[in-house]
């Protein structure tokens, strides 16, 4: 009888045992296809995002949008008007709101408060030439500034800047079709104030390693 009652009580722990063992792969599988489903939504859900970017971006600009755009700074400045740091135009000679001469830009204190001031109101601060600058040069087109360095590029924001007096000639065509085919978008700039900051650095660092080459 004893044999008997330690065989079954045997038996019962074997099962009870299979039993642990089968609950325990099955809670298993459920943490893995919970894993498994976390993880199939947080790519759904990076899809959904990259789609949204993708439509809220704007549309990329073609050669002729390029070509178009500047023909009309082209009228817009023989008809005697400045555009501002915001791309608003206003009469030449008449200071826009938030700017600075350039004399005034070059006091630290000065170009600090002005750019505050323009910050809190949401603008960009404006450098405006104040008088002739014996660094520039006229080239009937508007001043731009003598440098070795007439062109780079800003792969980040994928931008092919050139100095403004070189995007002239029959050749401006095939170097704007280059720049598309590389994927960049030329913009001109007539001195470094034309530039964003990012971009106006990479021009001084370019402009002093060119000057102390030669």
């Amino acid at each position: 009888m004893p044999d008997d009652t330690t065989a079954a009580l045997q038996a019962l722990m074997q099962q009870v045992q299979t039993l642990t063992e089968t609950v325990t792969d099955q809670a298993k599988r459920l943490d893995d296809l919970h894993a498994f489903n976390s993880r199939v939504l947080d790519e759904k859900k990076d899809v959904q995002r990259q789609l949204e970017a993708a439509k809220n971006e704007p549309p990329k600009k073609t050669l002729i949008d390029v070509v178009n755009e500047e023909t009309r700074e082209r009228k817009m400045r023989a008809a005697n008007l400045e555009k501002d740091a915001d791309g608003n135009w206003y009469p030449k000679g008449v200071r826009p709101a938030h700017s600075l001469t350039r004399e005034d830009a070059r006091d630290p204190r000065k170009y600090a408060v002005a750019k505050e001031a323009a910050q809190k109101a949401g603008a960009t601060l404006t450098v405006i030439d104040d008088g002739d600058d014996p660094t520039i040069r006229n080239t009937g087109q508007g001043d731009v500034v003598q440098s070795k360095t007439f062109t780079f590029d800003d792969t980040h924001e994928r931008v092919r800047y050139i100095r403004a007096d070189m995007e002239t000639g029959k050749g401006i065509v095939g170097r704007r079709m280059r720049a598309e085919q590389d994927g960049y978008t030329i913009k001109t700039f007539r001195t470094a104030d034309d530039l964003p900051p990012h971009a106006r650095t990479k021009f001084e660092l370019m402009e002093k390693a060119a000057n102390a080459e030669s």
